[in-house]
């Protein structure tokens, strides 16, 4: 991400669910809207997250003009535990399941 920033916005801790939720705002003047690889990257490096957890991108929301954008993000300590808790199309857009061909 060119010239952003990135700000937290609120941190919790889901103890029924085993997750951190994060939402985060993220300032990026000068470029678009980052991707959900970026954010994952960025994240992990300011909450210095071992490689082990899994960050999960639920949702990226851009305010028109603006160059703001809000980012609602779950952290998870494994992978099977975010593919018991997330749903497919989720896990589909942050790349931890691969879409299945159509035989026929």
């Amino acid at each position: 991400m060119s010239q952003s920033t990135l700000k937290i916005i609120s941190e919790r801790v889901n103890r029924m669910v085993p997750r951190r939720e994060i939402i985060v705002e993220i300032e990026h003047w000068g470029g678009g809207t980052p991707t959900r690889q970026q954010i994952v990257e960025t994240v992990r490096n300011i909450l210095n997250l071992p490689s082990s957890d899994v960050v999960v991108v639920r949702k990226i929301l851009t305010s028109y003009g603006a160059c703001v954008t809000r980012a609602y993000i779950h952290v998870y300590d494994s992978e099977s535990r975010a593919r018991a808790f997330e749903p497919k199309y989720i896990l589909k857009r942050n790349g931890l399941v691969q879409e299945q061909q159509q035989q026929g």
